[in-house]
């Protein structure tokens, strides 16, 4: 998992691979990318998500940018900060990302 991503993006791997042992679903993806497209660049964002989904890093460049012009219901927003606040998102987001 932490080979090829910057050092910066180990914490935030480990903290979306403890939240979501079992991958990120479908159903939580556009979610946890909103939540955290306020913490991270475009590129931080696409190499940390293509590396935790295993994904291709054009596709998931492209979804962040669908995001950007629609929301997901703030229920799915919400569960997902819940989620990842257990695992570290305070401590993720307050790093320079």
């Amino acid at each position: 998992m932490q080979a090829g991503l910057p050092p910066v993006l180990w914490r935030a791997a480990r903290m979306l691979h403890s939240a979501y042992p079992g991958g990120i679903p479908e159903t939580a993806y556009v979610a946890v990318l909103v939540l955290l497209y306020e913490y991270f660049s475009d590129r931080n964002l696409t190499e940390l998500m293509a590396a935790v989904t295993g994904k291709d890093a054009a596709q998931i460049l492209n979804d962040i940018y669908a995001c950007a012009g629609s929301k997901p219901e703030p229920s799915a927003i919400d569960a997902a900060r819940q989620r990842l606040e257990r695992y570290g998102l305070q401590a993720v987001c307050a790093e320079d990302a």
